[in-house]
This record gives C-alpha cells, structure tokens and sequence, in this order.
C-alpha cells in the first residue's frame, strides 16, 4: 500500500525521564533535533523552564504508512504549581492551522483551540451524546488500554507557524486565560535569538 499522503494520524514518543533538567544551550538542541530552538529561560510572567523531552514524531496515512519522521522538542515551564508546556516541531507536510485567530503579532497569527479531552480504556464504547460531542470537535477522545476509568481534561493551546517552524504553548487543567497565552506567544515571537 502507498501512502496517500493525507495525514490521518500524528504520533510522539520521548523518554519517561526528562531530556533537560536544566535550559539547554541553542547549540545542543540544535545537534538532538536538528534545527535552531527559541529557548527562554522565564516568561516575563514568571513561569520558569523545568525541564525538556526530545519527541520522535510520525505522520500516518489512513493506511498506518508513515509519510514523516521528525523530531521536536517540548519544554515544560511551572509557576506554583501550574505548567505550561511549549512545544516546537519542524515537518515537511502541510497542515492546516487549527482553532480560531485571537491575534497577529509581526504579521504571524496565533490561534487558540481548546476542548474537553476524555481519556478512556481501549474497549469504551462511545455512546450518542459522546458521538455528538466528537463531531463538533467539543470533546476528543484519548484511549488508553491501561485506563480503568474516565479521565476528562480541559485542553488549550495557543500555536503559531514562524518560518517554517511550528509552536505551540499548552496547558492541560491550566489557570492561564486565552488571552495569558497568547501574551507569551508574542513574548516568543518578540524573542530576538
């Protein structure tokens, strides 16, 4: 079977223990995934880096074919408590922004997403209100064969492409409002590196 080339699945695998303990140097990052990270160290709001994984991502077909491999990083940064992870990846394929625009910093917009994650065992059936829910993109539905019960999440995510580089700050059960995020999205972006 050839791949069809429509991406129907990503996927991301990294170390159970943290890649970086501390903010790594540009240089280093640059040798693990192969091309130039923006690093910050804290946002002027106060949340200050933690730690950082390498992913080994994929893009899948309908099929299950890969079309890609690339790697990314993602950095995870806490203020009392409350983390905000920021993920940086660079592919080839193309992939239509997600979510709705809630501002434009230098001509690049940033787009939040946020919907209710449901986190289920492999052998959940979905009942009608679920199926309602899936379609219109309120609720996504996670598997996990090792769940023994339903575990629901609130997910947002600020993301923003800037040449040729995808970025993205998400929190998951977070304190930050849309408008919080996208304040350090524009930080990023501001960044002079």
């Amino acid at each position: 079977m050839a791949a069809t080339g429509k991406i129907s699945m990503w996927t991301g695998s990294s170390a159970s223990r943290a890649d970086y303990t501390s903010l790594p140097t540009v240089e280093q990052v640059t040798k693990d995934i192969g091309y130039r990270p923006i690093l910050i160290d804290t946002f002027e709001n106060g949340y200050c880096f933690k730690k950082g994984n390498i992913i080994k991502n994929s893009f899948k077909d309908d099929n299950a074919n890969v079309i890609e491999k690339f790697k990314s990083v993602s950095f995870d940064y806490q203020k009392n408590g409350d983390v905000v992870s920021f993920e940086q990846q660079k592919f080839n394929s193309k992939l239509i922004p997600s979510g709705d625009i809630i501002a434009t910093v230098n001509g690049t917009n940033l787009y939040y997403v946020h919907y209710i994650n449901k986190m289920v065992s492999d052998d959940y059936e979905l009942t009608e209100q679920d199926k309602k829910d899936q379609a219109s993109g309120k609720v996504v539905f996670s598997y996990d064969d090792s769940a023994s019960q339903i575990d629901v999440s609130q997910v947002q995510s600020v993301n923003w492409n800037k040449d040729g580089i995808q970025y993205d700050l998400l929190q998951i059960d977070g304190k930050l409002s849309a408008g919080e995020l996208a304040d350090m999205a524009k930080e990023v972006i501001n960044n002079r590196r």
